[in-house]
């Protein structure tokens, strides 16, 4: 990590709150003290991501495959740049399983923290896309520890699919101030930024009054501590998915109508 750089960051209005905070939480809380019993739950729920997107609908779901596929070859001579470059955007995640749940929820809106490169992005707004409707509202912060980071994020989204994209780069905090006005819902959610307890906490204290009745919500990373599990045990149903050493966790009150179709 380039001391410099973060120095620079931090020396920007808009950055350092975000900044302190983010890094108070990680210092104060942050994953190793529930992160053994997380993993064994979420080990112990997994199941097959593959086999249960094929038993959703097999047609969305090689659907959702092939947009992976075709997304990964045409991002990948830039993403060997950067990472010549020494940036790492991080993984993919769990794209296909986005792509088939955007497919199915059909959202009028949906919800995302944590854009990154823009894997997971790209995919909800390739299905919207096809759907021939819904909005994507993203809410990331620019990684710090870069020079510039404002430009690396959504690095892959294609500019054929930004026409249905609202981004902003304040922080969790300020961006879903602006997104979740008292008149708005959404159908379905992707977080994936802080995953420190304090972090999620926030975020679904937030954000439950504006979830509609059918909406899904996706978790990323939910090994590393229990709220996934404490707010999942409390929904009619819940999914845990295996993902590259990892765990996505699914839930919401409109899961089993996505099983069921």
């Amino acid at each position: 990590m380039d001391i410099r750089v973060v120095a620079r960051n931090a020396a920007r209005p808009a950055y350092l709150p975000v900044m302190t905070r983010k890094i108070w939480s990680r210092l104060s809380q942050g994953h190793d003290r529930e992160r053994s019993s997380a993993r064994a739950w979420a080990a112990k729920h997994a199941e097959d991501m593959d086999a249960w997107g094929d038993g959703v609908d097999p047609v969305l779901w090689r659907e959702g495959k092939e947009f992976a596929e075709s997304l990964a070859d045409l991002a990948r001579p830039r993403m060997e740049a950067l990472a010549a470059a020494g940036v790492n955007l991080g993984g993919a995640g769990g794209m296909q399983l986005l792509y088939l749940l955007t497919r199915v929820v059909r959202p009028a809106l949906a919800l995302e923290t944590g854009v990154a490169a823009g894997w997971s992005t790209a995919a909800m707004l390739a299905a919207m896309r096809v759907n021939g409707f819904g909005r994507l509202m993203s809410s990331d912060f620019p990684f710090f520890r870069l020079a510039h980071p404002e430009r690396y994020i959504g690095y892959v989204v294609p500019n054929d699919l930004k026409s249905r994209w609202s981004l902003r780069i304040k922080g969790d905090r300020r961006n879903l101030e602006e997104f979740l006005s008292p008149d708005t819902m959404v159908d379905l959610v992707h977080y994936d930024s802080d995953k420190t307890r304090h972090g999620r906490e926030f975020f679904l204290r937030r954000v439950r009054p504006h979830l509609t009745g059918r909406h899904v919500l996706v978790m990323d990373d939910i090994q590393d501590n229990l709220v996934f599990r404490e707010y999942a045990e409390r929904q009619p149903l819940f999914r845990v998915f295996a993902y590259e050493g990892k765990y996505i966790g699914v839930t919401g009150s409109g899961l089993r109508a996505v099983e069921r179709r």
